[in-house]
């Protein structure tokens, strides 16, 4: 299966810099090409899996309805386009919990990938470092991009 893993914010959606939080409607918006990008992957087969860290849902700092509010809508926006995700894989945690599934570390997605024959034409996009060692440590190309970009498709 190939697989384009993509993380949200900051790649899909603006991320705030203040905060780094998209916690409101307010907050929210699909970034520049990222529509077109996503039909764009589909057409070359490839299938769609969300991998994102989320600081603290749950949390007073970020409760769980702020959450899923914004990732709804944007799930919706984005079906509404004929663009589904295979998988969406949120990691809740701070980065100070030591969990196993905050990305670079690859809990969260293990059980998926045993279940897959993963292509070698899988990659992940990214925004930050710990995207691109996330992709190494799952044995893709990572490709990384700046923060609230355009979303560019990697020329493979």
């Amino acid at each position: 299966m190939k697989v384009a893993f993509i993380d949200r914010d900051g790649v899909l959606i603006f991320e705030p810099q203040d905060d780094f939080q998209v916690d409101s409607l307010e907050k929210y918006r699909i970034l520049p090409d990222v529509i077109d990008g996503l039909k764009e992957l589909i057409d070359q087969g490839y299938k769609l899996v969300m991998v994102t860290n989320q600081n603290g849902i749950g949390t007073d700092s970020f409760p769980e309805e702020d959450f899923l509010l914004v990732q709804n809508k944007l799930l919706e926006d984005l079906r509404n386009e004929g663009i589904e995700f295979e998988k969406v894989f949120v990691c809740p945690h701070f980065a100070e919990d030591g969990c196993a599934c905050r990305k670079p570390k690859t809990g969260m997605v293990d059980e998926f990938l045993k279940e897959i024959d993963l292509d070698k034409a899988s990659f992940m996009i990214g925004d930050r470092d710990t995207d691109l060692q996330f992709a190494e440590n799952i044995g893709v190309r990572g490709f990384k991009i700046e923060t609230n970009s355009k979303f560019l498709i990697p020329r493979l």
